[in-house]
């Protein structure tokens, strides 16, 4: 059974919707993930499988993964070397969840940041209403990795401070790199960076947008951890991942999918690299067993085990703009460490009869979309919430560029406003950031 794999947004209520491969055709060959058991190709492997008939589509070196398109499970188990076989992820993004403002008209003045001050309660909220400013907006020498669906180099709120693209789909060419697969990396890299009519938590960081989509809003595993290691490489200081998948660690494919997620996030670690996770978008405890099964006891899942539950990874939950935890955002004891706006539909949303005229839309996150989808637009979810926490954490390097990854982490949680229980609890985790307290 193949995996499914989402981005973290919302669609209408509470849906996330995700797409898995539907059952192989006669005459197509397997796809398979195929996982060494050290952290790089082993090349005597590869020589094996292609003497096989077996065809390597695409590899992550630094994980030791590799994508292979022919020959059976069986065979590529039999290989010396290799670890673990997995069918290959079929993942497609929704971007039902982010809605153009189709009533932005163009300036007929050169009036700054005006969509900032009438809309984005979630930016003034962690910058403490754009003080945190007046001590650092961040600098280029300082780069945020939007490793999502791209991002629209062409939207005028972002081209000052987007650095460069690359792009991760065997599908894709270099000009994709440059170009929003659909709309939710523009959205993601405007509440981080945004410099326009709306404002990222750090108005003048530097942005580079690393793109794991083809044309049709399809991922694949290996491009994913590619893009990862390939940001600390390039020597980015935070990564934002508004992208996740649930699993089960004692399931063969999950376990593929943990091992070969842990190998990239802690190479990226050993780099300097903070990684920053969304923590998904269906209300539910990440930590409470759901399953118990006799002769073997608790079982514990689904976990968000491929990114937020890996150590080190600063995993974030959503909050409104009541400073409440949000209707959809996932939570857990041991699965947030920090809070971020994400918005919702307001307070009287859901509500039992589903009546939609107690919706309120401006309580959503408001950021960029690309161009010639409208250039603004309204989302909600952990998807929203996630890069705030990355942009402060950008913001604090650059003003303490001594600071290592963990003591920036640290620094953020000590810093944050501390919601709901007192100390770390299971829905705020050590706080809502606060980008201002921080940079004080």
């Amino acid at each position: 059974m193949k995996k499914y794999f989402l981005i973290w947004t919302l669609v209408v209520a509470l849906a996330v919707t995700s797409f898995g491969n539907s059952a192989m055709g006669d005459g197509e060959e397997n796809e398979f993930l195929v996982l060494f058991n050290g952290n790089n190709i082993n090349e005597a492997a590869v020589a094996e499988m292609e003497a096989m008939g077996a065809e390597v589509l695409q590899e992550a070196p630094q994980v030791g993964l590799a994508y292979v398109k022919g020959g059976t499970k069986e065979q590529m188990e039999s290989i010396k070397g290799v670890a673990h076989v997995a069918e290959n992820i079929e993942i497609e993004t929704s971007e039902l969840a982010l809605e153009a403002d189709e009533d932005v008209m163009p300036r007929e003045e050169d009036t700054e940041a005006d969509l900032f001050e009438q809309y984005q309660w979630d930016i003034k909220r962690v910058t403490g209403d754009g003080a945190a400013w007046d001590i650092t907006k961040g600098s280029h020498s300082v780069v945020v990795a939007v490793i999502d669906t791209g991002v629209d180099f062409t939207h005028p709120d972002l081209q000052d401070n987007l650095l460069y693209g690359k792009t991760f789909h065997p599908d894709t060419t270099e000009e994709d790199a440059y170009r929003d697969s659909g709309t939710h990396g523009t959205h993601v890299a405007g509440s981080i960076a945004a410099n326009g009519r709306v404002m990222g938590v750090g108005p003048e960081l530097g942005l580079a947008s690393y793109r794991v989509t083809n044309n049709q809003g399809r991922m694949n595993w290996t491009g994913i951890l590619n893009a990862i290691t390939t940001a600390a490489d390039d020597g980015a200081d935070v990564a934002n991942l508004s992208l996740g998948t649930y699993s089960f660690i004692n399931e063969e494919q999950d376990r593929l999918l943990h091992l070969s997620s842990k190998r990239a996030v802690q190479y990226a670690h050993r780099k300097g690299m903070i990684i920053v996770g969304a923590n998904g978008n269906n209300g539910i405890d990440l930590g409470k067993a759901v399953e118990t099964e006799k002769g073997e006891g608790k079982i514990y899942g689904p976990l968000f085990d491929t990114f937020t539950d890996i150590p080190g990874v600063v995993s974030v939950s959503a909050t409104t703009d009541r400073d409440t935890l949000a209707y959809y955002s996932n939570y857990g004891s041991s699965n947030v460490n920090l809070a971020a706006p994400g918005g919702d539909y307001g307070p009287n949303w859901p509500n039992e009869d589903g009546d939609q005229s107690l919706l309120e839309p401006e309580s959503r996150a408001y950021s960029t979309i690309p161009v010639n989808r409208g250039s603004y637009g309204w989302a909600m979810g952990t998807s929203m919430a996630a890069p705030k926490v990355a942009a402060a954490a950008a913001l604090v390097k650059a003003e303490n560029p001594s600071f290592s990854r963990a003591r920036v982490i640290t620094h953020l949680q000590q810093t944050a406003d501390d919601l709901g229980k007192k100390g770390h609890d299971e829905f705020f985790g050590h706080g809502l950031v606060d980008a201002y307290e921080a940079l004080k």
